[in-house]
């Protein structure tokens, strides 16, 4: 702001010719030389223009409904769109666009800053075990903290930084095989199952570290760089991509949760698969969103394809490829008690056959998600989604290779199969600090009749658990988990599982504070 520089230059003025270097300016003079009266008038006249400046300053302030900045810490305060980045760590920094709600601030306004309306109360202080709300991007990047607490400066720069994620140990007991030793995933059950058989499993390959850049412009607002990753890579601790994307005006690059799913869908769990009929993949993409409404946006994309398909038949064996992006289409609704999402996926899938021709099949599918707080602190989840050709989509069949199966004997092609997720949780506060959440999810999928028998058919994901948070940022928790699997061919397997999880986050932030 010009009045800021201005009083800036003033005060500087004042200091270097009269505060620091006294001396030099009236040492050798007689006090009743003119010069040395025109000097004592200037600086006269100075504190006069200072002080009016200082008033000028507080009625602005105070007609913009936040508190003044004192004089005596201007100087670490100024926003960075009129003035040189401060060398001080204020919370937040004053950015390109500082009307408005969410974007950053200096760090005396930003008691005053509010939710975007684009992210209701709800949203933005709904707690959940795996903290992936916080790496969801936002419209207009409005961060689920208005204040930017846990940000920094990085040295020389008008960008700033918070180092997120957390340190995360499971220790697992399974009662019966449960195939995948570090998630909870029914579609991993062996069938069928060795009798008497127990596991116990101690795991770190939930813990994860991100990087949250924001960078303010004076063209394009604020634009945010997001880089995550945990140890869920092809060995048991090798470091794995989770997201890595820019966003600015709204237009999203890189890879991220894909626009076919609700990020803020996913219920308070110790485990880390989570619902096994929850839309959930990470995806490439390119991604364009508007507001239609204060509360209301609209996005569409274009994705990464993959046609997730792998069978084998006497008349031939396929040879996935994909013709063309996946695109999908989402619009959401803010409200202050929650929010509803509905999405849709488009997708050709295909398959070179033997006889040298391609298969090639539409897939299509709608998501519909909903998120409110019911009483008090408690929240409910609910989403179902359904269509055809989407298993890479839903989170218990996805890499399955069920997208598409042959069908018809006497000419055999690519049908794509159809497919239905559900899933449905609760989350209760005992207490502040103590939670709990009960979960049913559900997943199917309609295989033909050529599909092998052993194709995966349905499967049943429940979960009840006790989530303390007995200081900071430690979270700990005790979870039951039941599943069971059903084949194509009527076989059957279930599992239940005993959980124990501790959780350190880097950063804390209490919701009651924001």
């Amino acid at each position: 702001m010009n009045y800021r520089v201005t009083y800036l230059v003033i005060i500087v003025v004042v200091l270097v010719s009269w505060v620091l270097h006294p001396r030099t300016v009236f040492a050798d003079s007689d006090p009743a030389d003119p010069a040395v009266n025109d000097l004592a008038k200037q600086v006269n006249e100075l504190r006069d223009q200072i002080t009016a400046l200082e008033a000028k300053l507080q009625q602005l302030e105070t007609s913009k409904g936040v508190s003044a900045v004192p004089a005596s810490s201007t100087s670490s305060t100024l926003s960075i769109s009129g003035a040189s980045p401060p060398t001080s760590l204020p919370q937040a920094f004053a950015g390109s666009n500082a009307n408005q709600d969410g974007t950053i601030r200096s760090s005396e306004p930003i008691a005053a800053a509010q939710p975007s309306k684009q992210v209701g109360q709800a949203t933005s202080t709904y707690t959940e075990f795996g903290e992936d709300t916080a790496a969801a991007p936002r419209f207009d990047n409005v961060p689920l903290d208005p204040k930017y607490q846990g940000f920094f400066r990085l040295p020389g720069t008008q960008t700033i930084l918070k180092i997120g994620g957390y340190f995360k140990t499971d220790f697992m007991e399974d009662l019966k095989p449960a195939g995948n030793l570090a998630a909870f995933v029914p579609s991993s059950f062996p069938v069928p199952q060795v009798k008497g058989v127990y596991n116990s499993n101690v795991s770190i390959q939930p813990t994860r570290l991100s990087l949250d850049f924001r960078v303010p412009t004076t063209r394009i607002g604020e634009v945010r760089f997001y880089v995550e990753g945990d140890l869920f890579g092809t060995n048991s601790t090798t470091p794995r991509l989770r997201h890595a994307y820019a966003q600015a005006r709204n237009v999203l690059v890189g890879q991220t949760f894909t626009n076919f799913m609700d990020p803020d869908g996913f219920p308070d769990t110790l485990d880390f698969q989570g619902p096994n009929g929850l839309v959930n993949l990470r995806n490439p993409q390119f991604r364009y969103g508007v507001s239609l409404h204060p509360g209301t946006t609209f996005y569409v994309s274009v994705e990464k394809p993959s046609s997730d398909v792998t069978f084998s038949t006497p008349q031939f064996t396929d040879q996935p490829n994909a013709p063309a992006p996946d695109g999908a289409i989402r619009i959401r609704q803010e409200f202050e008690r929650g929010h509803i999402q509905g999405s849709f996926i488009f997708r050709d899938i295909a398959a070179f056959l033997p006889n040298g021709k391609t298969g090639s099949v539409f897939g299509w599918g709608g998501n519909l998600s909903l998120g409110v707080k019911t009483f008090g602190r408690d929240n409910i989840v609910l989403a179902g989604a359904a269509g055809h050709g989407i298993s890479r989509y839903i989170q218990d069949t996805s890499g399955l290779g069920i997208d598409a199966e042959p069908a018809n004997p006497a000419n055999p092609h690519l049908q794509a199969t159809p497919a239905v997720g559900v899933e449905a949780a609760y989350q209760h506060y005992w207490f502040k600090s103590l939670r709990s959440s009960a979960v049913y999810s559900y997943a199917a999928v309609n295989d033909t009749t050529l599909a092998a028998p052993t194709t995966y058919n349905h499967a049943t994901y429940t979960a009840g658990n006790l989530i303390w948070n007995p200081y900071g940022s430690l979270n700990v928790g005790a979870e039951f988990l039941y599943g069971w699997k059903v084949l194509q061919n009527g076989t059957k397997a279930n599992v239940p599982r005993i959980q124990f999880s501790a959780k350190y986050s880097f950063v804390k932030i209490d919701a009651d504070r924001q």
